[in-house]
């Protein structure tokens, strides 16, 4: 292993396993971090079938340093796994002082540029927002941000604290369009009128979700 990396195994929900215990699960990732920053590099993600324990590269996602050159990544990336697969770069990190980071991305899959987005994730690489870019006109499409709360106040689906509590979209011009919580849809009017949400979801000391932008506080 490269001294200047180290590695972490996390099971389908993003909860870190051990190296011993990856032949109990069918889908797992492999995590790659800076050993000096403890910046996570890369996640590559595994499929095994139980039957001939074969196990399948389901491609991943990379994390650029200003450092790496974007083309070369892309090329040394984009062919290992199986035909098909999708890899994701990001690049142009922002950060914020509470550990948050902006990037933009694009998405290869079959070899060739199939997206392109703006992604904001917590310090538990949690994606906190998100947006498509249209890849001929460029605009932004898909705009959603995520809530994740105090898991004592909230129920998390599955106990996955990695599934947000309440969904935002916006519509293009950033204000809220949807919002999802507990696989109920409210329109904002119905959200803010709903006493048992207003309870643990104070809507006017949570500023982040009124708009799409800013994305990166």
């Amino acid at each position: 292993m490269d001294l200047d990396t180290y590695i972490k195994y996390t099971d389908e929900n993003n909860t870190e396993i051990s190296q011993k215990q990856l032949d109990q699960f069918s889908e797992f990732n492999r995590l790659t971090y800076d050993s000096k920053t403890s910046e996570l590099k890369k996640i590559e993600r595994f499929s095994k079938n139980y039957r001939t324990k074969e196990v399948e590269q389901l491609g991943g996602e990379v994390y650029l340093s200003s450092e790496d050159n974007l083309p070369e990544v892309i090329t040394n990336h984009i062919d290992i796994g199986s035909f098909g697969k999708p890899w994701t770069f990001h690049y142009n990190k922002e950060t914020n002082d509470k550990g948050e980071t902006q990037w933009d991305s694009i998405l290869y899959r079959n070899g060739s540029l199939h997206g392109k987005a703006i992604s904001v994730f917590d310090k538990r690489n949690r994606k906190l927002a998100g947006c498509s870019i249209d890849l001929l006109t460029g605009t932004q499409t898909d705009k959603f941000k995520n809530f994740y709360g105090d898991p004592s106040v909230f129920d998390y689906e599955f106990e996955n604290e990695t599934i947000p509590s309440i969904k935002f979209t916006y519509n293009e011009d950033g204000r809220v369009d949807e919002i999802f919580f507990q696989d109920d849809e409210f329109s904002v009017r119905d959200f803010l009128d709903n006493d048992e949400i207003a309870a643990k979801f104070p809507w006017k000391e949570n500023v982040y979700y009124h708009a799409f932008e800013p994305m990166l506080l």
